[in-house]
């Protein structure tokens, strides 16, 4: 990880491909990954996983693939700066229990750079197999800003959410303490900088750190664990406002056909970090 963050932050690449950009795919794989009982409980005390929630939770084996990622970005053929990326939006689908025990076999794969009218999007794929079967899969797409302004009445695609109750299912107030940053970059290895401290956050734009998406929906899926079914599911998550360290804020979940809606706003209640929804397959 170490060689992997000092080519991040010494490399050339752009924040932005050059228009004309011709995408190579590119294919990593770990054959052999062995869980480590110690790390797994460390990921489930910093998202505050409950002790009752059975299995793996959803989202740890997106830490688990983060040193292959950093090498995925550090290639020739990825095209832009790691760094000037935004985590725009994420689906995971748990196919299969996953035996704790036995080795996964790991991928991480990129082909893909879409022209938006607000800049450019890359999709990765990240899969792990176990004894010949896919047992979980993530699509991470993540967003680099263009140079011009949006074309007039252009979106962005949101998730589409019922009207609920304010209320809702279940309410968290959920703690965002000051070492959040550093106990998530401890756990995943993604040391970014805005995530860290204020004054490094700042560098990049922040006026605080922000805390890491995929802690804030490891937490969000935590707090809704009670209501999540427990065999085959997808996640489709939209990230939208930070979540500044520290704060607080409010995890919801709405018990709905087939799953639960959840969303992560301000403590007012008047602005979304996070949108989620969670279905069986």
């Amino acid at each position: 990880m170490v060689p992997a963050y000092a080519r991040v932050l010494l490399g050339k690449k752009p924040y932005s491909a050059p228009s004309g950009t011709v995408i190579e795919p590119v294919e990593l794989e770990a054959r052999t990954v062995k869980l480590s009982a110690a790390h797994l409980q460390r990921y489930r005390d910093v998202c505050a996983v409950p002790a009752s929630a059975r299995g793996l939770p959803p989202a740890y084996l997106h830490v688990l693939a983060m040193p292959l990622h950093m090498q995925l970005f550090v290639v020739k053929n990825f095209p832009v700066k790691v760094l000037g990326l935004i985590h725009l939006r994420n689906t995971i689908r748990v196919l299969a229990p996953v035996d704790e025990r036995a080795p996964l076999r790991l991928r991480v794969h990129f082909d893909t750079m879409r022209e938006t009218d607000y800049g450019q999007e890359y999709d990765f794929t990240t899969s792990y197999e176990q004894n010949g079967a896919l047992v979980w899969e993530e699509i991470s797409t993540m967003f680099a800003r263009g140079t011009s302004g949006p074309k007039e009445g252009s979106k962005r695609p949101v998730i589409e959410r019922s009207n609920h109750p304010e209320t809702g299912t279940h309410t968290d107030t959920l703690e965002v303490a000051d070492n959040t940053g550093w106990r998530y970059a401890r756990v995943s290895g993604d040391f970014n900088p805005i995530h860290l401290t204020a004054r490094t956050a700042q560098m990049f734009g922040f006026k605080q750190a922000v805390a890491h998406g995929m802690w804030s929906m490891g937490r969000c899926l935590a707090s809704a664990a009670p209501h999540i079914p427990n065999m085959k599911i997808q996640i489709d998550t939209q990230f939208k406002l930070p979540v500044y360290i520290p704060s607080q804020a409010l995890a919801r979940t709405w018990a709905v056909e087939g799953g639960a809606d959840i969303s992560m706003c301000t403590m007012k209640g008047d602005r979304l970090h996070l949108a989620m929804q969670v279905r069986t397959l």
